[in-house]
């Protein structure tokens, strides 16, 4: 991954907080190499204080522009009259979320793409989903850029798939979404990753802990280990957020 000057990166992410939380310190770096930095969200739903929390922590990271397709997560809880306004990215046709992706990379000619592991993270199905579209919409809309997906440490996965547990989602296979089947009825399987570049991010792990406060309201529901950690002083968040994984895809 080379610095650049006027150089463009689109982070493709599922859900607010997912740019801080997951990418906050690298994005920090890229922006402070002199990247220029943008964020699609996929999937904020319709809450409006979410989605203006996600512009306040992005602005903070240093991100040029934020954009939302607008789609709700999985876990979105219904509306008081029983109904969630906004579709699931899982129930909508991929083929209709790529050409959505597509339409933003087409717009902005990213020199480099980052977005989520094709495992989800934790196994989150929203996360695969992003990461499955935006490989997609980056062959048809942006080949010559760079695409990244993040790679985890072992450390790292164990304190994932103890989010996951908690959301009850490790168990949900990451290819099981609607819209993920290939014309044979059978779900397609993660390609083997490349060998993950390591990127030191330490020391940007302050801006991260700046931008995460705006997210308050969601670490206070996560997992301990996730609450402990975003409890922690910086020094100490280094020894596990320290160092960012990366593979690039193409």
């Amino acid at each position: 991954m080379r610095a650049g000057s006027g150089r463009t990166v689109l982070a493709v992410f599922a859900h607010p907080d997912d740019e801080t939380l997951l990418a906050g310190a690298l994005i920090a770096k890229l922006v402070n190499e002199g990247w220029r930095v943008h964020l699609l969200c996929l999937a904020p739903g319709d809450d409006d204080d979410l989605s203006a929390r996600m512009e306040l922590a992005a602005d903070d990271l240093g991100i040029a522009s934020v954009s939302s397709l607008r789609f709700a997560p999985a876990a979105a809880p219904p509306q008081e009259d029983g109904t969630v306004s906004s579709p699931p990215l899982l129930s909508a046709p991929e083929s209709a979320v790529i050409s959505q992706v597509a339409g933003k990379l087409a717009e902005l000619s990213p020199d480099m793409i980052i977005t989520h592991s094709p495992e989800g993270d934790y196994g989150h199905p929203d996360h695969a989903c992003c990461h499955r579209v935006t490989v997609a919409a980056a062959q048809e809309a942006a080949p010559d850029a760079a695409v990244y997906a993040f790679a985890w440490s072992r450390l790292m996965l164990r304190l994932n798939r103890s989010a996951g547990r908690f959301f009850e989602m490790i168990s949900i296979q990451p290819w099981s979404s609607s819209g993920g089947d290939d014309e044979t009825g059978k779900a397609p399987q993660p390609a083997r990753l490349p060998v993950a570049e390591t990127h030191n991010v330490g020391r940007l792990l302050a801006v991260r802990k700046r931008a995460s406060r705006h997210y308050r309201k969601e670490i206070a529901k996560g997992p301990p280990p996730m609450r402990m950690l975003e409890a922690a002083p910086t020094w100490l968040q280094r020894l596990v957020l320290g160092k960012q994984r990366l593979s690039r895809i193409r």
